[in-house]
């Protein structure tokens, strides 16, 4: 029987524009576009998120982070959250989805975060050093 998690890989590798590989528990998915993003099931959601740029980057976080606050929701289906990853800090967009949710909104999902990437670095670029 396969698991959610090689259902979704497997989705993920079926779309023209997608690769998408396991790393342990995390799918690692790249577009054509070379932007990569990482999934991870849960029990009860599925999270994919994609690195925007290290928080040392940014000339002033507590403006930035203002503006965040202001300002995100005109990119649609994605969040942006401040990550810890091997050490480091990083602004990065999420969407979050149920795991029952049905493949074509999981594809949507990825889909959508990559559109949404280079809108995110277009909106906060003049925060950035």
């Amino acid at each position: 029987m396969t698991t959610k998690r090689e259902q979704i890989l497997s989705l993920m590798n079926e779309q023209i524009n997608f690769t998408a590989e396991m790393q342990g528990d995390v799918i690692n998915i790249s577009n054509d576009e070379g932007v990569d993003a990482f999934l991870v099931v849960g029990e009860k959601q599925i999270i994919v998120e994609t690195i925007l740029f290290p928080s040392n980057a940014v000339k002033d976080t507590a403006a930035l982070d203002a503006e965040i606050l202001r300002t995100h929701w005109f990119v649609p289906l994605s969040t942006l959250a401040v990550s810890a990853i091997a050490g480091e800090e990083y602004y990065v967009a999420f969407g979050a989805l149920s795991v029952d949710s049905k493949d074509e909104v999981i594809v949507e999902e990825v889909e959508t975060l990559f559109m949404n990437v280079p809108e995110f670095l277009e909106l906060y670029s003049e925060h950035l050093q």
